[in-house]
C-alpha cells in the first residue's frame, strides 16, 4: 500500500465528498487505530471502538488539512492517544466491566498472555508517543502493523535500508524510554516481544459503523465529547460473530496483516476517477523508482572508472624516475660549492645529534632531520649531490659526492682530517693512464728494436702490433689520446 493513496483518498473525500474513499481510508486504518484504543484503554473494547469513532470522525474534519501529511499512521496513532486520555479523563468505568471485557476477551481467544508483553502492553503507546514523529512513524509501520522495509521506505520517502536503519534506531530510544518506566530489555528482544504480537483485529462490521458515524460527525462539525457508539452487547456480539465467521486466528491477525476486502465491482464515477489517479500515482512512481535504478546503475560505472584510472595513476606515479635534485650551482665558483656541500654537512650532524639527544634513537634516514617541522626547514642541493644516502650513525662521517665527481667529506670526531676530494686534471688523467700502461710499453719497444735492427717506432701506432695482447694496446691508445687531449689549448 502507498501512503500517497492515502492523501489522494483524503483529497477525493475533501473535494468531492467521495464517501466510498473515505470508507476505504477507515478500512485500511481501522486495526492500527482499535488496536491502540484497545491498548491505551485497558483492554476495554467498548472504549476503544469510542476512540476509534472520535478518531475517523477528526480525520473527516480535518481530511483536506491531513492530506498533506506526510504519513498518516503517525498522526492516526498520535490522534488515538489524544482522544484515548480525553475518553478516560471524562469516563471512570466500574471495576467490573472493565474486569469482566478482559475475562471475555481471554476466553475467547483461548490463549494466556505473554508475561513480558503484559509488562509492556500498558507502557508501550505512551512510550511510542514520545518519539519524534519520524521515529515514530517507523516504530507504528514496522511494529504495529507489520510492514516491511520497503514499504516503510516509501512511506518516508527513503530506500529500504534507510528505513531499516531508522527503525533500529528509533527501537533503541523506545526501549529506552521503557527502561525509564522500569522495563528493561535489549532492543533486539524489545522488537521481538512487540513484533511477536498478533495484529488487533477490530470486530466485524465496525469499520463501515465507524464510518457512517465519522462522516455524520465529520459533517455536522462535532464538538461535544466522545458519544457512545456502541453498547457492551453490541460489541461483545461483533466479537463472536467476527470469531465464528473466520476463527479466532482470523481475528487476531496470526498470520499477517487482515486481507483487503474487496472492492465493489460496481464503482460510480468518482471511485472510477480516483481509482484511475492512484493508478496513474502508482506507474509514476514506477518510473521514477526505474530512473533512479538506471542512474545508480550508471554512478556504480563512473565510480569503477574511476578507480581504475586512480589505480593507473598511482602505478606510474610508483614506476616514473625520481626527479633529480635541483641544481643551484648556477654562478658559483668551485670553492663556494665545495663550502656550501660542507655547510649542508655541518647542519645535518648537528639535527642528528639533537635527534639522538630528544628520541634515545638514531633517525632512519636524512628525511628524518628535514621538513616543516623538522630540525632543518629546507636543505638545498647545489652540485647535484645526493644527501639520502647518509649514514644517521652515531659519529659515523658524512660523504656525499658530486656528479663531476669532488668528493666532500666531514668527520664530527676530528679524528680525521674533514677533507675535500676534487677530480683530477685531464693532464693528471693521461699521466695516471700511461704510469699503467708503462710496463707493457717497454716491452713493446725493446720487440719493436729487436725486430728493426735497434731502431725505435717511427710514430707511436707503429708499437701496436709489438703489444702481447690486444688490451696492452688498447690502454696504450687510450693514454696516447689522454695526452693529446691534455696538451691540446683551451678553446
Amino acid at each position: 500500500m502507498n501512503d500517497d493513496d492515502d492523501a489522494t483518498l483524503l483529497r477525493l473525500y475533501a473535494d468531492e465528498g467521495s464517501e466510498p474513499a473515505f470508507t476505504e481510508l477507515v478500512r485500511r486504518h481501522v486495526n492500527l487505530v482499535y488496536g491502540a484504543s484497545l491498548r491505551r484503554t485497558g483492554g476495554d473494547a467498548h472504549r476503544a471502538a469510542d476512540v476509534a469513532q472520535h478518531v475517523f470522525t477528526a480525520l473527516a474534519r480535518d481530511a483536506r488539512r491531513l492530506s498533506g501529511h506526510t504519513v498518516l499512521e503517525a498522526w492516526l496513532h498520535t490522534a488515538t492517544r489524544n482522544a484515548s486520555l480525553n475518553l478516560m479523563a471524562s469516563e471512570h468505568r466500574r471495576k467490573t466491566r472493565e474486569a469482566e471485557a478482559v475475562r471475555l476477551e481471554a476466553s475467547l481467544s483461548g490463549s494466556q498472555p505473554d508475561p513480558d508483553w503484559e509488562r509492556i502492553r500498558p507502557l508501550l503507546d505512551g512510550a511510542i508517543d514520545e518519539l519524534p514523529e519520524a521515529d515514530r512513524a517507523a516504530v507504528v509501520l514496522r511494529f504495529l502493523e507489520h510492514r516491511e522495509f520497503s514499504e516503510i521506505g516509501l512511506a518516508l520517502r527513503v530506500s529500504a535500508d534507510a528505513a531499516r536503519m531508522r527503525t533500529e534506531r528509533a527501537l533503541d530510544k523506545l526501549r529506552a524510554m521503557l527502561a525509564r518506566r522500569g522495563v528493561t530489555s535489549t532492543a533486539a528482544a524489545l522488537g521481538a516481544v512487540v513484533a511477536n504480537q498478533p495484529l488487533v483485529s477490530a470486530p466485524a462490521g465496525i469499520a463501515s459503523a465507524l464510518a457512517a458515524a465519522s462522516l455524520a460527525g465529520g459533517a455536522a462539525g462535532l464538538a461535544a465529547p466522545l458519544t457512545t457508539l456502541m453498547t457492551t452487547k453490541t460489541i461483545t456480539t461483533a466479537l463472536v460473530t467476527g470469531i465464528v465467521a473466520f476463527g479466532i486466528g482470523a481475528y487476531y491477525g496470526g498470520a499477517g496483516r487482515p486481507a483487503a476486502a474487496p472492492i465493489a465491482e460496481r464503482q460510480n464515477p468518482q471511485q472510477a476517477i480516483a481509482i484511475a489517479a492512484l493508478r496513474k500515482s502508482n506507474a509514476d512512481l514506477q518510473a521514477d523508482l526505474d530512473r533512479v535504478d538506471a542512474a545508480n546503475e550508471l554512478l556504480t560505472a563512473a565510480n569503477a572508472k574511476l578507480k581504475a584510472n586512480l589505480a593507473e595513476l598511482a602505478a606510474a606515479k610508483a614506476s616514473a624516475p625520481a626527479t633529480p635534485p635541483r641544481n643551484l650551482s648556477i654562478g658559483m665558483s668551485p670553492r663556494e660549492l665545495k663550502q656550501t656541500i660542507m655547510s649542508n654537512l655541518r647542519q645535518i650532524d648537528a639535527a642528528r645529534a639533537q635527534y639522538r639527544l630528544e628520541k634515545n634513537a638514531d633517525p632512519s634516514s636524512v628525511e628524518d632531520l628535514v621538513g616543516d617541522g623538522g630540525y632543518i626547514r629546507r636543505l638545498r642541493t647545489v652540485g647535484g649531490e645526493d644527501y639520502s644516502g647518509l649514514s644517521m650513525g652515531a659519529g659515523q662521517l658524512l660523504t656525499v659526492t658530486t656528479p663531476d665527481g669532488t668528493v666532500v667529506t666531514y668527520d664530527p670526531s676530528g679524528a680525521q682530517t674533514t677533507q675535500i676530494t676534487e677530480p683530477p686534471t685531464p693532464a693528471e688523467h693521461a699521466q695516471e693512464l700511461m704510469q699503467s700502461v708503462a710496463p707493457a710499453l717497454q716491452q713493446a719497444l725493446a720487440a719493436y728494436r729487436a725486430g728493426n735492427q735497434g731502431q725505435n717506432p717511427p710514430s707511436p701506432e707503429a708499437l701496436t702490433p709489438y703489444f702481447t695482447n690486444p688490451q696492452d694496446a688498447a690502454a696504450f691508445a687510450q693514454a696516447r689520446d689522454a695526452m693529446k687531449a691534455a696538451q691540446a689549448p683551451p678553446h
